[in-house]
């Protein structure tokens, strides 16, 4: 017997709960060794160096893409500096540069 669209979006929605509670089971089993036993505070103690490491990666890594965002706005102004300068330009004429 074959089942209907109905079906298999209540198994859909079923499975999405199951899922999401144990995914916030995990979760929170994984809090609780980490914050409240003594293993979990040297997992904690080992890990902390890696992540302030990571973030002091990120904040590099965030100052480098904004100095190519100036980059880039300054070549922008230039070019349209430029363009500016070429189109008010009486030298030229009608005539082209090729």
């Amino acid at each position: 017997m074959a089942l209907g669209l109905e079906g298999r979006t209540c198994v859909s929605e079923q499975s999405k709960l199951m899922a999401g509670a144990l995914l916030g089971a995990l979760v929170g089993a994984a809090a609780g060794y980490l914050f409240f036993t003594e293993g979990g505070r040297v997992v904690r103690d080992r890990i902390e160096p890696a992540v302030d490491e990571m973030k002091r990666e990120f904040t590099t890594f965030q100052k480098t893409i904004e100095k190519v965002g100036e980059m880039a706005n300054d070549g922008m102004r230039v070019l349209s500096e430029f363009n500016a300068a070429r189109a008010s330009s009486s030298y030229l004429g009608d005539r082209t540069s090729h």
